[in-house]
């Protein structure tokens, strides 16, 4: 059984994937291969690869807190023209269909556009609104990003929480030993004291096929209970020649106390 924390509050950052849980949501200026979906379409450009993706999460905690969440996604980042991506999410308050294009204009500048459609199972209504993103890789040791979620912001989309937020990607990678994630997020239509916020995160190559990670957030959505607050993630993966395996565990703090645990499997072709 489940119950929403609190019904309609938000559906922007609607997955995070175990990769994204690990890092504390952070990761909009480096996502990997199917993340970019969900956290920069335009980054799309950038991972050559076709790739298949299905995961599961789980989790549970106060206030009767308690439930599953699934997802596929599929990513073409090969096609010449254009390069594309669509994600099917299955919550315990509605199911989501994402999809992005995007396409470098030059080797290290990318833009991109996203979509998404919301069947709210609880209204049972549907809702829809878009995303504008950038990527860039000004030098070897930094990635940025620049992404407007919620572009549209229609009334419609305002009365179920999805509300236009601005955020910004960074990435430093520390002579390939420690990858740094900082991404802060200013949200105009949220109370003061809630308008900003960040996700951070920490990548470590233990070798050159295991990872492991650890974030923190502040004000970020927790998407699986619709809502924002603060917490902390860990995780690890392991990459194959031609598949990827990926644990997350997040931990929310405020305003409710939640643990998820998250698995998911990814095949490249």
């Amino acid at each position: 059984m489940s119950v929403a924390f609190l019904p309609g509050v938000a559906w922007s950052a609607d997955f995070l994937s175990p990769r994204s849980a690990a890092l504390g949501g952070s990761g909009h200026a480096g996502p990997l291969l199917n993340d970019t979906i969900f956290l920069n379409p335009a980054f799309t450009s950038f991972v050559p690869a076709n790739n298949v993706s299905v995961n599961y999460l789980m989790y549970s905690g106060d206030g009767n807190q308690a439930g599953r969440n699934y997802n596929v996604s599929i990513q073409d980042g090969r096609n010449p023209m254009l390069q594309a991506g669509a994600a099917y999410t299955v919550r315990e308050d509605g199911a989501f269909l994402h999809m992005g294009i995007s396409k470098a204009v030059i080797a290290r500048l990318g833009f991109g556009l996203g979509g998404k459609l919301l069947f709210d199972s609880r209204t049972h209504k549907n809702s829809y609104d878009a995303v504008f993103a950038t990527a860039a890789i000004p030098f070897d040791w930094l990635q940025t990003a620049f992404i407007i979620d919620n572009l549209f912001e229609t009334k419609a989309g305002v009365s179920r929480g999805m509300r236009r937020e601005f955020i910004l990607g960074t990435k430093f990678n520390v002579k390939g030993i420690v990858l740094v994630y900082f991404d802060p997020h200013f949200t105009p239509l949220l109370a003061d004291g809630q308008r900003y916020g960040f996700e951070s995160g920490l990548e470590f190559t233990i070798m050159s096929d295991l990872f492991l990670r650890m974030g923190a957030f502040k004000n970020s959505m927790i998407p699986q209970i619709a809502t924002r607050g603060r917490g902390y993630g860990a995780g690890f993966g392991w990459v194959a020649p031609r598949v990827s395996f990926d644990y997350g565990i997040q931990r929310a703090l405020d305003p409710v106390a939640v643990t998820t645990h998250s698995l998911g499997m990814t095949l490249y072709f």
